[in-house]
C-alpha cells in the first residue's frame, strides 16, 4: 500500500516486508523513485530508522515515524 507523504515534495511511502528482519518497514521513497530511508517496525522492540548513511530532512523522518506508530 502507498500513500503520500509531503505531497509538495513528491514524496510517498509504502510498507515493505523484509524476511530477513522480524517485523515490516515503511520505506520513504522521493520523486525519482529512490528509496531515501526506511523506518523499522518490529514485532517487539523500538522502532529504528536507516537512511543508508544520507542525510535526510528531520522532518520527514518525524513523519514517517508518526505515519509509522498509526500502524
Amino acid at each position: 500500500m502507498e500513500a503520500q507523504l509531503f505531497e509538495d515534495r513528491g514524496m510517498r511511502c509504502r510498507w515493505a516486508s523484509d524476511v530477513s528482519y522480524d517485523g515490516i518497514r515503511l520505506e520513504v521513497i522521493a520523486a525519482n523513485g529512490d528509496v531515501l530511508f526506511d523506518v523499522g517496525v518490529p514485532d517487539e522492540g523500538p522502532f529504528s530508522v536507516n537512511t543508508f548513511g544520507a542525510d535526510v530532512d528531520a522532518d520527514l523522518i518525524v513523519a514517517a515515524i508518526e505515519l509509522a506508530r498509526q500502524r
